[in-house]
């Protein structure tokens, strides 16, 4: 094998690397990114566990918990982000973006509270981004709002929930 001919295949072979690599390493399957944590943030899938920090990614099915005095902030791949407050627990059901008729975000708030800054789904189509609770389902009519819940109920606002 020539010189010339052994610089193009190591060439095709790292060029397919460098192809490849990004795609995997930007988690295009994921549905979000952590972009700010603080304390003990966990995401649980199929009984695996692991530590989620700032760089990480979210996929469906993750149940992502929060301790107390900890919180992460969500980038979701339409833009949205969501903030999960200290002592939650949210489950992503189901998060497809990629701007048709055929967007659809589920997430299900289990215990605590969430902030959400929606984005382009919402606003393109805002019956198909649903927040569910043990206690309501909401659809987003709107770009911002916040959910608490005070046991067995959505806490009204300036209400701190346990108390």
């Amino acid at each position: 094998m020539t010189i010339m001919n052994t610089f193009k295949r190591n060439l095709c072979v790292l060029t397919s690397l460098f192809l490849v690599t990004p795609i995997t390493a930007m988690g295009l399957d994921s549905s979000a990114t952590v972009v700010v944590s603080r304390g003990m943030v966990n995401a649980t899938t199929s009984g695996d566990e692991r530590v989620l920090g700032q760089g990480d990614s979210v996929f469906v099915s993750d149940t992502v918990t929060t301790g107390d005095k900890s919180f992460a902030v969500l980038q979701f791949i339409d833009g949205a982000k969501v903030t999960v407050r200290p002592n939650s627990i949210m489950l992503v059901e189901e998060y497809a973006y990629n701007g048709s008729d055929e967007d659809a975000a589920r997430l299900s708030l289990i215990e605590g509270g969430l902030r959400v800054i929606t984005g382009a789904m919402a606003k393109n189509h805002p019956d198909h981004y649903k927040v569910k609770t043990p206690v309501a389902l909401m659809g987003v009519r709107g770009t911002e709002f916040a959910v608490m819940l005070c046991g067995d109920r959505l806490c009204e606002e300036g209400e701190v929930a346990g108390k």
